[in-house]
């Protein structure tokens, strides 16, 4: 039996309006789904942008200048040579011509460093070289001088000792004086007078 025409023609008309209504939505929605993945990838771009931004932090951090060389610098052991020299910082003039010429000593460079029993010690700024000149009040043993390089001088500092072992003095890298003191502490004696200056009277 036939369908009467208006009815297949309401049928017709209807899956056309499904059919659009449907296209219709397909479309309204695309946007909203493009938007999302960007949305995405913006955020996934920031996370990138980040990681960049830490690599060329840390690309500047690697590249950064090297700290300056200071190992020339003899006031890295001798801190008063950063100050203007005072009076108890001169080595007496009568012992500075007793040094040896070749040093090239320069009288302004002298620094006290301090005392054992009758001697005192005083510190020098020699170019590369870092010297102690000891000074004997009894004017018995004047005119030496020892002397060691800057650059090696943290390997074990300057260290004058009498033949007996009962005097001693000992010019060390600050950052080692707790070290230093450490190693000797079984020989009686051993003080530190300075912080970077120890003594050893054991009379």
């Amino acid at each position: 039996m036939n369908k009467p025409a208006f009815q297949v023609d309401r049928r017709v008309a209807l899956r056309r309006q499904l059919v659009s209504m449907a296209t219709a939505t397909s479309t309204e929605s695309q946007p909203t789904i493009m938007h999302r993945v960007a949305s995405m990838r913006l955020g996934l771009k920031i996370v990138i942008s980040g990681a960049v931004v830490t690599g060329a932090a840390a690309a500047v951090i690697a590249t950064a200048p090297s700290p300056e060389d200071n190992s020339l610098d003899a006031s890295r052991i001798i801190p008063s040579l950063s100050n203007p020299q005072q009076a108890a910082d001169k080595v007496p003039a009568a012992v500075m011509t007793m040094l040896d010429p070749g040093l090239k000593l320069d009288p302004s460079q002298t620094r006290l460093l301090g005392k054992v029993d009758t001697v005192t010690y005083y510190g020098v700024a020699a170019g590369d070289k870092i010297c102690m000149v000891p000074v004997d009040a009894t004017g018995k043993d004047n005119g030496f001088i020892g002397c060691t390089l800057l650059k090696s001088f943290e390997s074990g500092g300057l260290k004058f000792e009498n033949a007996e072992r009962t005097e001693a003095a000992w010019l060390i890298a600050p950052a080692a004086a707790a070290k230093a003191l450490g190693s000797v502490k079984s020989e009686a004696g051993w003080s530190q007078q300075a912080p970077n200056f120890l003594v050893r009277n054991n009379k």
